[in-house]
């Protein structure tokens, strides 16, 4: 299995359609602040992108733009024009789930949605490495056909009502987040921080890829260091660089990340996550968890299972 691929399955992506819209100038609308990771697509025509961190970014057709934080950002057909606010510029959603809106002249198509990994539980489900804002020009990204393709399929999903189509849209924008964080791999745009770098470092790779692959394994630093092909000093000092964590704490970043996974999710004992983690005991087990997350291992679930009766 390749190294995105063991890393994905072990998070959980979390990722939506917003709606499409077309724009006809002037326009203007500001962004809303989110903790998740907004994404537009210009299908046709061409914007400016305007943020308080920089300076403005010209948008073609065919560009893709990712805010990571988007808190003072702006979307404008040119510098200069009114800027609405979200929620004005969505009251011109038709029935369609097209956004209609503008002074009637040059036309902007845009596709927008959002991109988050699970960020609660811990490295390395961070985004926040990343350029921002990830402007990919469509000259520059081969794959483009294959995101708008995505993109084609996404809508329908969304808007047809057919059974399946919730899961199916999910799914979808699960495929569009693995393409963006695809092209951040594969160009120029890789943070130099963070292990979205360290996935491009062979050694430190190979050993991520056996933490992911194997977290109940009884690890240390020498068999990590051995599955990099590595020292011991070497290995860990480039692994902190890479990750901003030694090997050991990111193994039991890890093992925590999964425990509460399986906490929530599966029918599993305590016990028995502890054993397939490779915990000693359920002592030390216990007194990791509550050191993450606030509460022993059995107190997490309960108050979770109350929480979704609540909520029914």
């Amino acid at each position: 299995m390749d190294m995105l691929s063991g890393i994905l399955r072990s998070l959980r992506l979390n990722a939506s359609f917003h709606c499409s819209m077309e724009l006809s100038a002037p326009w203007g609308m500001s962004l809303s602040k989110s903790t998740r990771a907004l994404f537009y697509v210009v299908e046709s025509g061409s914007c400016w992108l305007l943020s308080s961190r920089g300076r403005p970014v010209r948008l073609e057709a065919g560009d893709l733009v990712v805010l990571f934080t988007s808190d003072g950002c702006a979307l404008c057909d040119v510098p200069g024009s009114r800027l609405d606010l979200p929620e004005t510029v969505l009251q011109h959603k038709t029935s369609e789930g097209v956004v209609r809106t503008g002074g009637g002249g040059a036309l902007t198509r845009i596709v927008c949605g959002e991109f988050a990994l699970d960020e609660l539980e811990g490295p390395p489900g961070s985004l926040r490495h990343f350029p921002d804002p990830l402007h990919v020009q469509r000259g520059s990204w081969p794959q483009f056909a294959s995101f708008s393709a995505t993109l084609c399929l996404l809508a329908k999903e969304v808007h047809s009502g057919q059974h399946g189509s919730e899961h199916a849209a999910r799914c979808l924008t699960e495929v569009l987040l693995i393409q963006v964080l695809r092209v951040v791999l594969n160009g120029c745009h890789t943070p130099t921080t963070g292990w979205w770098q360290a996935l491009r470092d062979p050694p430190i790779a190979a050993a991520l890829a056996a933490i992911h692959n194997k977290p109940g394994e009884t690890w240390s630093l020498e068999s990590l260091a051995a599955k990099a092909g590595l020292s011991r000093s070497v290995f860990a000092a480039r692994f902190r660089k890479r990750l901003g964590a030694t090997p050991m704490a990111y193994v039991a970043q890890c093992r925590l990340r999964l425990a509460s996974r399986w906490l929530q999710e599966t029918e599993l004992s305590v016990a028995e996550v502890f054993q397939r983690l490779g915990y000693a005991s359920a002592a030390t087990f216990s007194r990791a968890f509550k050191r993450k997350f606030r509460l022993p291992p059995s107190a997490y679930r309960r108050d979770l299972g109350a929480a979704r009766s609540i909520a029914s």
